[in-house]
């Protein structure tokens, strides 16, 4: 990756995944941005205050960054080997800590997990990250790829404020305890300085964590780490609530969200937003609109569901697995449901540009988001800050952090099959003046959760 010329002082973000990523091959190919919250969240932050983002080498030739492209920070690119890239990347991250602090079976053997791999591959982006630094500085480290490099900086530079924060869940010491490298994992978080967490349920289960796998002492949110104070922080994280009001109101989604409403015949449109993951809960969520369709023959007509599915990690199993499932569960409900002319659920295992996803956001007269765990979950927000005409329901699953603070949305029980259908037939029914009463309390909430100030509040904690 070609290193920006500008913005080398300032903060150093530390993540596995940079703000742009390679589209197209040979002639086609350029640079965009990434998708995803992570970058949403902070490109903002870097933009305004400068600074070096530090993020993985994701494939064998480094990212050029065309000149034009440049950004006020810089970019620094972590190189793994192949093999130990992989290994942390796969097995460790994603097969063991991602199920694990969602609560959920990990889909590696623990006894044969990579560790060496994990730690190996967190002490290069540490490197990485000193070097753009220049030592002791500012650094801020994100999600559980990275729970080693603030204990890794701390080492090599104890001078520096050091931060770290969760985008998912934080389970309680029973199931995190289950880590053969639990010890290694919470000392390497306890080299930061502030700890953030989306909940106060997950900040909760972090000490709790502490208190029973460590001997540093906790009083209230701060653990005593040698004499040095440790701050355990709520932070809800949100998204950029002008940027996307603006976007929302935008003529060319304006055109587009006109185009869908005649493409589904003006039915009521039932929006769900997903990345494969088996955390999302898709398969609940068919489930529950093929509940409702039986129930209510006459929704064929009136009503449709588009669930949009981001591909992710197509080469492990248990997502492979996944899709396979709910490509079998929509054809199942479209072959049961569907009329000449109508079709029940319209299925797109696609990304969209920004364009295209907000009209849907706008076309749709129900958002519908129901992960079995998710940290925070910012569709749910998305759907609530492109609602510019203040109309709409929303059907939120109370295992998202979102539910801690969206509190006007229909909270459901995903596992729930008939409550979440019933809930859904509420949504459906809504009258348009008790739409307008709940949306305006859902956007005022959304944008008291503006990612700015995330940034702001939490980096205000970090160098108080």
């Amino acid at each position: 990756m070609g290193e920006y010329p500008r913005g080398v002082e300032g903060i150093v973000v530390v993540s596995n995944r940079g703000p742009f990523r390679v589209s197209g091959t040979g002639a086609r190919r350029k640079v965009v941005r990434a998708a995803g919250g992570l970058v949403t969240a902070l490109l903002p932050v870097l933009r305004e205050r400068g600074g070096t983002w530090v993020s993985a080498q994701e494939t064998d030739h480094p990212l050029v960054v065309e000149q034009g492209d440049a950004e006020p920070f810089a970019l620094a690119e972590v190189t793994i080997p192949r093999r130990v890239r992989d290994a942390f990347y796969g097995p460790f991250s994603n097969g063991v800590l991602w199920p694990l602090l969602h609560s959920m079976p990990a889909t590696v053997p623990l006894g044969s997990a990579p560790w060496e791999a994990y730690d190996a591959a967190n002490r290069a982006f540490a490197d990485k990250a000193l070097a753009a630094g220049g030592g002791e500085g500012l650094y801020w480290v994100h999600d559980y790829h990275l729970m080693r490099v603030p204990g890794m900086l701390r080492e090599r530079a104890p001078g520096s404020r050091i931060g770290w924060f969760c985008h998912i869940p934080w389970p309680g010491p029973d199931l995190f305890s289950a880590l053969p490298w639990r010890a290694e994992m919470i000392e390497g978080l306890l080299g930061s300085d502030v700890l953030g967490f989306h909940t106060e349920e997950y900040a909760e289960q972090f000490l709790a964590c502490v208190r029973r796998l460590s001997d540093h002492p906790v009083r209230g949110d701060e653990i005593d780490v040698d004499g040095r104070r440790v701050r355990v922080v709520v932070a809800p994280i949100g998204v950029p609530w002008d940027e996307l009001a603006t976007i929302a109101r935008s003529p060319e989604v304006e055109r587009e969200r006109s185009r869908i409403r005649q493409r589904i015949d003006h039915r009521a449109m039932i929006l769900g937003v997903d990345r494969l993951d088996y955390t999302k809960g898709v398969p609940a969520r068919l489930a529950a609109w093929g509940r409702l369709l039986a129930r209510r023959p006459t929704l064929r007509e009136r009503a449709v569901l588009v669930q949009v599915m981001v591909p992710s990690r197509e080469a492990v199993k248990a997502y492979r697995d996944l899709k396979n499932e709910v490509d079998r569960l929509v054809g199942d409900i479209n072959g049961r449901y569907s009329l000449t002319g109508r079709v029940p659920i319209h299925y797109f295992y696609r990304s969209m540009n920004p364009t295209e996803l907000y009209a849907h956001y706008r076309a749709a007269d129900v958002g519908f988001v129901t992960p079995l765990r998710d940290g925070m979950n910012l569709v749910a927000h998305e759907y609530c800050a492109s609602r510019v005409e203040e109309d709409g329901a929303l059907v939120l699953s109370e295992f998202a952090g979102a539910a801690h603070y969206l509190r006007d949305a229909l909270i459901v029980n995903p596992h729930d099959v008939i409550a979440t259908a019933d809930a859904l037939e509420t949504a459906l029914r809504m009258p348009r003046m008790d739409q307008r009463e709940h949306m305006m309390a859902l956007r005022k909430q959304v944008a008291a959760l503006d990612v700015h100030k995330w940034a702001a509040g939490y980096l205000g904690r970090l160098e108080g």
